[in-house]
């Protein structure tokens, strides 16, 4: 089953991203009631959004490529991640020393590198099918979403996706996948190269990265 996915897998709470606050009250009337029910559909129905851009992407695998499948998923990736939460924290306290054009341009290369990643490893479709297994409150306003992809192997895989709220809907910003959160791994691999060979080779190793993806190589540990 597929090991490298774009980002984020199940596990334990990354602090802070999945940040501070109150954990959830609870209902105090049956407006509120009404209103988690439907925040809970949106946020699921991301979560499916994302699930069936990437069975579309392995059906259609051999017809479409990779420079097929990047173009079918990179604009379904855009709107349900959010990539600039997402780098903010990968970068820690070193975000706030970027230059904007810098903050920009990590946040586009964090961006290619997501989409590239879900290219490169959904290729293949055998019968598989991704089922919704739940949604939970988190923390003050984080949502979890748990998934499972189903394969008639019996390899299944399951998900777990960590959706916050934003301007523009619910948008993911980590999926943890056996115990394991990328999101803090590319924290501890991506802010230790900037911090030992600056910016500029930072967004070199993005881009070795991604090129090694679009031929084929899978994502490269270093």
């Amino acid at each position: 089953m597929r090991a490298v996915l774009g980002l984020g897998l199940l596990g334990v709470v990354v602090p802070g991203v999945l940040s501070a606050g109150p954990g959830p009250q609870n209902a105090a009337s049956e407006p509120l009631a009404v209103a988690e029910s439907q925040q809970a559909t949106e946020a699921t129905r991301v979560v499916t959004q994302l699930n069936q851009a990437l069975l579309e992407a392995m059906r259609r695998g051999k017809e479409l490529g990779y420079p097929g499948r990047y173009r079918l998923l990179e604009p379904v990736v855009k709107k349900v991640y959010d990539f600039e939460a997402i780098s903010r924290y990968v970068l820690g306290s070193d975000w706030k020393r970027l230059a904007p054009e810098e903050k920009q341009a990590f946040v586009e290369k964090m961006t290619e590198f997501g989409i590239a990643a879900y290219a490169a490893e959904f290729k293949e479709y055998a019968g598989e099918k991704f089922k919704i297994l739940s949604e939970e409150p988190f923390r003050a306003r984080l949502k979890v979403v748990k998934a499972l992809l189903e394969d008639p192997k019996g390899e299944n895989v399951q998900f777990v996706y960590v959706l916050k709220p934003t301007a523009e809907g619910w948008k993911i910003i980590d999926v943890r996948y056996d115990g394991v959160s990328d999101l803090a791994l590319k924290r501890a691999q991506f802010s230790g190269i900037l911090a030992k060979e600056g910016f500029k080779a930072l967004l070199a190793k993005l881009d070795e990265k991604i090129a090694n993806y679009a031929q084929g190589k899978g994502e490269e540990k270093s």
